[in-house]
Order: C-alpha cells, then sequence, then structure tokens
C-alpha cells in the first residue's frame, strides 16, 4: 500500500502543479481583459493604429522636448532636441534600429544593448491588448502595493525572451507600472517604469506622465504636451536613411 502511494503521490503533486498553473494563466487572461475594457476596449485599442506624441523628458535638472511617433505592430522614430544637439532614433520593423545625432554625418546603428531595449520598446501596443497572439504570456503574480494603492501582479513572458512584472491597480484597473531587468549605468538592475494621468485618446486611456525609476532614485520623468491618434505619414516614414542598411 505504501508502495503504492509512494508511486501515486508524484503524479498527484505534478497534476497540482499543473492545475496551480493553469489557475494562474486563467486569472492574469481574466485581469488582462479587465483592463483592456477599463483603458477603452479591444475595439478602441485596435483602432488605435499609430500616434504622435510631444513632450518633454527630465533628466535630473535638464530637459530634452522630443517629438514621438509610433505605428502598430513595431514602427519607432523619436526625435529629440536637447541642451547637447538633436538626436533621431528610428525603427520601421524590418531593418535594424538606427540614429542620427550630426546633421552631416551618415546614420549610425545603435549599440547592442540600446537596440534591444529601442526594440522592445517599438512594440506599439501595451502587453495586456491581444497578448496571446503577440507571443506574450501572463501569470498571476499576486498582490501588492504602489505608491500607497493596492494592485494585482502579473509575470509576462514576451516572446519568450523578456521577462516583465505587470502591476494593475485594484480600482481604475489600469497598467500603472511596469518591471524589467535592464542595464543602467553599466550594470544590470531592475527598471521600474510608473505610469499616471491617463487620458483618452480615440478612445483609450493613455498615460500622459511616464516615470522610470531604479533603486528608488527617479532617472527620467516624460510629460506629454499633446498626442495624436493615427497621424497621416509619408512612406518609408520609419526607414533608416540609407538603401543598404541591415535587416533585424
Amino acid at each position: 500500500m505504501f508502495r503504492r502511494l509512494s508511486r501515486l503521490l508524484p503524479a498527484c503533486l505534478l497534476c497540482l502543479c499543473a492545475g496551480t498553473a493553469r489557475l494562474a494563466a486563467d486569472l492574469a487572461a481574466d485581469l488582462a481583459g479587465i483592463s483592456v475594457e477599463a483603458s477603452g476596449g479591444a475595439a478602441a485599442h485596435g483602432a488605435l493604429r499609430g500616434l504622435r506624441a510631444v513632450g518633454v523628458t527630465r533628466v535630473g535638472e535638464r530637459e530634452a522636448s522630443f517629438i514621438l511617433y509610433a505605428e502598430r505592430p513595431d514602427r519607432l522614430r523619436v526625435e529629440s532636441l536637447g541642451p547637447n544637439g538633436s538626436l533621431v532614433r528610428g525603427c520601421d520593423g524590418v531593418h535594424a534600429p538606427w540614429k542620427k545625432d550630426d546633421p552631416l554625418a551618415p546614420a549610425r546603428r545603435l549599440g547592442r544593448e540600446e537596440e534591444r531595449e529601442f526594440l522592445f520598446d517599438a512594440d506599439f501596443d501595451q502587453p495586456l491588448y491581444d497578448f496571446a497572439r503577440r507571443g506574450i504570456s501572463l501569470d498571476f503574480a499576486g498582490d501588492a502595493v504602489v505608491d500607497g494603492r493596492p494592485v494585482q501582479k502579473l509575470l509576462a513572458i514576451v516572446r519568450f525572451t523578456q521577462v516583465v512584472t505587470l502591476y494593475i491597480d485594484e480600482d481604475t484597473r489600469l497598467l500603472v507600472r511596469r518591471d524589467q531587468t535592464r542595464r543602467v549605468q553599466g550594470r544590470e538592475t531592475v527598471l521600474e517604469t510608473h505610469y499616471s494621468d491617463f487620458r483618452p485618446v480615440a478612445g483609450v486611456l493613455l498615460p500622459w506622465r511616464v516615470k522610470t525609476v531604479a533603486d528608488g532614485r527617479v532617472l527620467t520623468e516624460t510629460l506629454i504636451e499633446t498626442m495624436d491618434a493615427n497621424p497621416s505619414l509619408p512612406p518609408g516614414f520609419f526607414a533608416p536613411p540609407a538603401a543598404d542598411w541591415p535587416k533585424l
């Protein structure tokens, strides 16, 4: 009898673990759906194909103005103007990301770490919208408190490579924070991205204030001044300024 139980017990534990994993995934999927509805609904998210945002990013005492263009699925162009001059970075989802910080010099490819981060940020849609089709898996990771407010945590794995922790406000059901490991000042650390000041853009609630924090210290704070949905852009707007640019 004891031998029989010893054979059955591992199988029972495996079933229990599998059931718990399914429960966590199902709960995460439910929370994701609730959050998408709270921020405008799947139809509004689907209709929002692109953005043009104008604002300013503060780094300590310095400020840089920017214009950001983003388009589904993974096209991004950011034009910045700061005290040290201008910088344009872009990605069309086909070629490697590029940057140009000298009008008289040719464009250059981003460094490996900067390229990885730029490609991750180029994903137009927030991670909870249509997540399964976009190669994102979600699991419920418990409850927590962010800025004094109760939240629910989701663990997201993006395309089998990036691990991100997402925080959903229990009251508003909006995504208010994202954590992921990044290289900050030469070392790996958890970078917190806090979202606030949500306002509707074409029926979708988007954050107009974004703050990044590492080791309890504010690194950047971005304030959006204007945001326009689905801007009309010329062909090749996101493409690199060189015909022979390497592909991804």
